[in-house]
């Protein structure tokens, strides 16, 4: 990591930063990695983890890392040390990688309450708010201490499929240490959170 700071020359902030979205982005890795080797996740949920990859990045981080539809491309939006560190072309793998992360932890708070019952079995509301309340949780900490320094400002950031309000209509809906935290940046997992859901009960019917 010091490697990475001395070449890159990235600050204190720019470095954890960037070690967190390389920690989000590696550790489902290894865990898909460890999981198969032992056996210990089901073909259910090894579907849904790759389904939410692709979701991810064809809802949103390819449109947010390339500016494809009225924004401005990743590299237009942060300091020469972030390109350096993160790549622009590796940037929408990163997020993600680290979108399933998310998923997978979303997925995991549902087993450890749902203990003696899938909540696959049918659509529960209780099951989906607790999924919506996670996704978007961690999305208004991503927005607010993670990825300040590269949404830039108010019409910055491409329309994607999964923002279909685009940069159009953002208002700040509140903000945190003064770091706002606006409709654009959330609307993606509102979205995800009913089709994660939805998808999750198809496949558990499917394959169990």
């Amino acid at each position: 990591m010091s490697l990475l700071l001395n070449y890159c020359n990235l600050n204190n902030v720019e470095l954890w930063l960037v070690a967190r979205i390389y920690i989000a982005a590696i550790l489902p890795v290894l865990l898909s990695i460890y999981f198969y080797l032992t056996k210990q996740v089901s073909y259910h949920y090894s579907i849904i983890l790759i389904s939410t990859f692709f979701l991810a990045s064809l809802g949103w981080e390819l449109w947010m890392t390339y500016g494809f539809a009225g924004g401005l491309p990743v590299d237009l939006r942060r300091s020469d040390g972030l390109n350096c560190a993160i790549p622009i072309h590796f940037n929408w793998v990163l997020n993600s990688l680290a979108d399933t992360l998310v998923v997978w932890i979303g997925l995991y708070l549902l087993k450890l309450k749902y203990k003696n019952k899938s909540p696959f079995i049918k659509w529960q509301w209780s099951a989906f708010f607790i999924l919506l309340l996670w996704f978007v949780t961690q999305n208004i900490y991503v927005e607010a201490f993670l990825y300040h320094l590269q949404l830039g400002s108010n019409g910055d950031i491409s329309w994607a499929p999964f923002h279909p309000l685009g940069s159009w209509f953002n208002p700040i809906l509140f903000e945190i240490m003064g770091r706002p935290i606006t409709l654009q940046s959330q609307s993606s997992w509102v979205l995800m959170t009913p089709l994660i859901y939805y998808l999750s009960i198809i496949f558990y019917k499917k394959f169990n």
